[in-house]
């Protein structure tokens, strides 16, 4: 049965590709720097996913949403600072070079880990602001109300 409201990208998928980005910066970060072989190139996929997801985000959207809807806009630019913020970080650890070597630094690990945190969180935000801006025709009273309530704020 296909309703004529749902947003063809919202079926497709692509809202949750950004996600899955950011899961995989956390996840390379994570699991798979334990040994010293896979320290230096869990860092770097973790710095590569992690630019890859506000670029996924905005490119995976819907024309002209990026102007349409300030919520959207405004994480998106949050996105790409907490994926900077991250890279940055990921870079502070690779410096590091192994294991043994992360175990005296006091402080990475957990700015890498709280930016990685601030973009996984701000990617879904954004995503679920995307999911408004396409939500099916409101058809109660309360869901009237808050349309109104929104258009009234553009």
């Amino acid at each position: 049965m296909e309703l004529d409201w749902v947003d063809k990208s919202q079926k497709s998928g692509r809202q949750t590709i950004p996600i899955v980005f950011a899961v995989m910066v956390a996840l390379c970060g994570i699991y798979l720097p334990l040994t010293d072989a896979t320290y230096v190139p869990a860092y770097i996929a973790s710095a590569i996913f992690a630019v890859v997801t506000p670029v996924a985000l905005i490119v995976a959207a819907p024309k002209g949403l990026l102007k349409r809807n300030r919520a959207f806009r405004w994480l998106s630019i949050a996105s790409v600072f907490f994926a900077a913020c991250a890279v940055v970080t990921s870079g502070l650890l690779l410096s590091l070079g192994s294991p043994q070597g992360a175990a005296g630094d006091i402080g990475g690990f957990g700015m890498w880990l709280l930016s990685t945190v601030a973009l996984l969180t701000v990617t879904s935000c954004a995503v679920k602001a995307w999911r408004m801006e396409y939500a099916a025709p409101p058809t109660t009273l309360r869901g009237l109300q808050r349309q109104a309530r929104r258009e009234s704020r553009r």
